[in-house]
């Protein structure tokens, strides 16, 4: 009998490439040693804004086609686009999907949300409200709380979980000694979310495929939505049955594809590939928009 494919896919804004590598995160550490990290450059269609980038990883699609150009309007155009939840369970109507995230608009009609189409829980307390540290770690918490529950006690299928504490504790402080700290706790929620999918009672009965992203990096200073390569310079990574060991190059839209091709589910109009499909672009000339890299919102 077959085992039946389930999708993790955490978001964790905002947070630098090169801070990743030098902070203690040992969870993304074992994805990476059992699947893959690597740096992601920004498509250059997308700003280095969160509201773009993440609705190309909800889509698959960049910002010339889904309208998202910024954090404040929710264009019409998104709304033609159903994020991969929602795809997965167009095809796969008897399968539950999950989307838990801190920062309402991936999730609630709020400015330029919702990002993704089948909205969401978020925390009660909006934490932009506030915007401080105290805000967002509650409001991370209480993600990772509720997205736990929901993969020990029901069966999501595909899912899409949110940390955004990282992000903000670089615009109020930039990358010092406060940055990897909210990096680490980031990385402690994920391990929560991986336990949890362990403790399932059928887990030895599931595929389990775990994607991490980021959608750009950040200045010293704090800041992002220019051009430089620290913050076009984003991350993916991924470990699991559909994630291939060999991976050197990806994209945000590549997430869209690769959620559904681990449910048998052809991308229709994606401007991603599955995961192994993307040419290196260290090894010949890049597609257009394609651009190797070393190493607001």
């Amino acid at each position: 009998m077959k085992n039946e494919p389930h999708v993790l896919v955490v978001g964790i804004d905002g947070v630098r490439y090169d801070s990743l590598l030098a902070a203690d995160t040992p969870v993304l550490d074992r994805i990476a040693e059992q699947g893959f990290l690597v740096p992601v450059r920004v498509h250059e269609k997308n700003a280095t804004i969160s509201g773009p980038v993440w609705a190309t990883v909800a889509t698959g699609v960049y910002a010339d086609r889904h309208g998202v150009s910024g954090n404040s309007h929710h264009p019409a155009e998104l709304d033609t686009f159903v994020d991969f939840t929602a795809a997965v369970r167009a095809a796969r109507p008897e399968l539950q999907t999950m989307i838990a995230a801190s920062w309402h608009p991936l999730a609630a009609k709020t400015a330029c949300g919702p990002i993704f189409s089948s909205r969401g829980w978020v925390p009660a307390q909006d934490p932009e409200e506030a915007n401080d540290a105290d805000s967002w770690v509650s409001a991370d918490d209480a993600v990772a709380q509720y997205a736990v529950a929901r993969l020990k006690d029901e069966d999501p299928a595909a899912s899409f979980v949110y940390f955004g504490e990282a992000d903000v504790e670089a615009h109020n402080h930039g990358t010092g000694a406060g940055y990897p700290s909210a990096i680490q706790r980031c990385d402690s929620r994920l391990g929560a979310l991986l336990e949890a999918v362990e403790s399932r009672p059928g887990r030895v009965g599931e595929d389990w495929t775990i994607i991490v992203v980021t959608d750009h990096g950040h200045l010293d200073t704090g800041g992002h939505g220019g051009e430089t390569d620290v913050e076009r310079t984003a991350w993916i990574a991924a470990m699991g049955t559909g994630a291939p060991h060999d991976v050197t190059a990806v994209d945000h839209a590549d997430i869209f594809p690769q959620v559904l091709a681990a449910f048998g589910i052809a991308a229709q109009g994606s401007d991603g590939v599955p995961f192994g499909c993307r040419q290196d672009p260290r090894q010949k000339p890049p597609a257009e928009g394609l651009r190797s890299t070393a190493g607001s919102r």
